[in-house]
Formats: structure tokens, C-alpha cells, sequence
């Protein structure tokens, strides 16, 4: 299903807040840091969504993403955060967005 405009800005602002509170750089607490900083990630976090892609496939994203292109190092903690990100996300694109595309 194609979303009207409006619709399709409800939902970038909805990943876009997902992606706030997740926050793997921990600078949305500064006062002044810009709250597009994770932007860049939203239309492919995204585009997997609309694939139906499993959770697993979203973490794989997920940590490509965190260790390549942020630079963060890996720990086993660091790992079960972005599994829990990966499944917020599924379940609410599958909850809220289901079947639609921007």
C-alpha cells in the first residue's frame, strides 16, 4: 500500500524517534545535538522493513551500520541492543506500517 504524504512523514518521524531512543553513539542527552543524526539510516532501516526482512537480516544491517560506519566496538552487550532494536523495529512497522511503502 502507498502512503499518502502525510503518512509517510508519521511514519519517517516514528523511525526516527525508534532510532533516537536506541541511540548507539549516546548523544541525544546533549542539549544541543542535531536530532537528525541517525537520519542517513532511516530510508534503508526502512526499505528492510517493507522487505519483510527477518530479524536476524536487521541486526546484520544494525551492526554494519554501528561497527563500520560509526566506528563503535563490539561487545556482547552491544550485540543484545541491537537485537532488541532489531526486533522494536519489526514489531512496529508489523504493528502500525504493515504492507506499506513510501
Amino acid at each position: 500500500m502507498r502512503l499518502e504524504k502525510s503518512e509517510s512523514r508519521e511514519r519517517w518521524r516514528q523511525a526516527r524517534d525508534l532510532w533516537l531512543g536506541f541511540d548507539p553513539i549516546g548523544v541525544m542527552h546533549l542539549p544541543d545535538w542535531p536530532r537528525d543524526e541517525y537520519d542517513a539510516y532511516l530510508g534503508p532501516t526502512l526499505r528492510l522493513l517493507e522487505q519483510r526482512v527477518s530479524i536476524d537480516e536487521l541486526q546484520k544491517y544494525l551492526a554494519q551500520v554501528t561497527l563500520e560506519h560509526m566506528g563503535m566496538s563490539d561487545s556482547p552487550q552491544f550485540e543484545m541492543e541491537r537485537r532488541s532494536f532489531a526486533k522494536r523495529l519489526k514489531e512496529w512497522y508489523e504493528s502500525r506500517w504493515p504492507g506499506t511503502h513510501g
